[in-house]
């Protein structure tokens, strides 16, 4: 564990960072982050723009990254590079991958995303359904339906990445640079660039963003249907908890989700468990999902019900330590390319974390106690969960 440990903290060693403006002062400019890793002649060069669709007008920068995706995908491709374009529930996410030397390039690539979309009519109604066709499938299939349900019960003002069915009828007829204008401020871009680069350049490159555009459109009311008239299809029986944890330790929380997750496959060895650290700008949470054959859904419930306590009187401080190194583990594979490497600073970056957080967050892991998961516990154990349950389908037979 010690080398493991030492190649982290070697990855995540001092990143460079734009120094803070003073207090007090008018930022006009992103955040940027720089890992430098020059093994490899690449650079992977992350922008977030902080979610904040404009209210009423939920979608909004989702659509706009449909609208704006294929012309970036065409333009980085011209140097052998590639893009990828997601919605958080932090930030509306763009990132480029390609030859370091092409740097400049790259970053102008990027800068042009933080200008309103202009759009035809034809591609605006194409963009809209693929959204729409996005926003239909996020409950039509029952692990994504009882994920979605429990982050709505959970984080209600975390509305669907896209959008809801009302706020794309407005966004259809809305001018997209007022809607654009109420959601961009050069001080919620966030730049990370991980590879064969150094911050000066960087900062050169990303030197000329675009100024903000004005108040844009008028605040309105949005809306999400309620999930209970849609539940989906299913073949096995399907049921989610979740808890808000607000105040508890990340690092703990994050032990304590792994720790559950063990503890539940022991015991439910023919039901899929999962067990996940919910965490974003709108809080923290845990979420559990299991999926189980209908004839088990009565000792699979009682079994999940009793989880956390069965937990608590099992726990000891190997059980601790060993979660804690599988998460550790985890952390660090998934850091392994430049591109995954920024997404993880990204993601502490776009929470509103200062440079540095993810390797700090990194060492917090390997000192959970068991008196710390303790804590947790009896967090939970007083919160009342939010609960979803998808049953299986009953088949009619002659």
């Amino acid at each position: 564990m010690l080398n493991l440990a030492v190649a982290f903290a070697v990855a995540f060693a001092a990143p460079d960072t734009v120094p803070p403006a003073p207090a007090g002062a008018a930022l006009a400019e992103p955040a940027i982050v720089v890992l430098r890793q020059p093994a490899l002649p690449i650079v992977a060069l992350r922008l977030s723009l902080l979610a904040d669709d404009p209210p009423g007008y939920a979608g909004a920068g989702h659509l706009m990254q449909h609208l704006l995706l294929p012309r970036l995908e065409e333009r980085v491709a011209r140097v052998g590079g590639r893009v990828q374009a997601i919605r958080t529930s932090d930030a509306v996410v763009y990132t480029v991958v390609g030859p370091a030397a092409e740097l400049d390039y790259l970053a102008e690539t990027l800068r042009g995303v933080l200008r309103a979309p202009a759009a035809g009519t034809g591609e605006l109604l194409a963009a809209a359904a693929a959204v729409a066709q996005e926003r239909s499938a996020e409950r039509e299939i029952a692990p994504q339906y009882v994920r979605a349900a429990l982050r709505a019960r959970l984080f209600p003002a975390d509305l669907p990445a896209a959008g809801t069915d009302a706020a794309m009828a407005r966004l259809n007829t809305a001018r997209l640079d007022e809607v654009w204008a109420a959601m961009y401020r050069p001080e919620r871009v966030s730049i990370v660039a991980v590879g064969d680069v150094e911050i000066a350049g960087v900062r050169r490159a990303f030197r000329d963003v675009p100024a903000a555009a004005g108040e844009g459109v008028a605040p309105l009311a949005d809306t999400v249907r309620a999930f209970a008239a849609d539940t989906p299809q299913a073949t096995r029986g399907w049921f989610g908890r979740g808890w808000n944890a607000p105040g508890a330790d990340p690092a703990a929380l994050t032990v304590t989700a792994r720790l559950l997750r063990n503890h539940l496959r022991r015991r439910m060895t023919r039901s899929a468990v999962d067990v996940e650290h919910w965490w974003t700008h709108h809080g923290q949470g845990l979420a559990l999902v299991v999926a189980t054959a209908d004839s088990l859904v009565p000792v699979a419930r009682r079994t999940v019900e009793g989880s956390l306590a069965g937990l608590r009187d099992n726990l000891d401080e190997r059980l601790v330590r060993d979660a804690a190194a599988s998460v550790r583990r985890e952390m660090l594979f998934f850091a392994r390319t430049p591109e995954r490497m920024a997404d993880v600073l990204g993601a502490f970056s776009d929470r509103g974390e200062e440079a540095g957080s993810a390797q700090r967050f990194y060492a917090a892991v390997a000192r959970v106690t068991e008196d710390d998961v303790r804590a947790v516990l009896e967090l939970l154990l007083a919160a009342q969960p939010a609960v979803v349950e998808v049953p299986a389908q009953r088949l009619n037979r002659r």
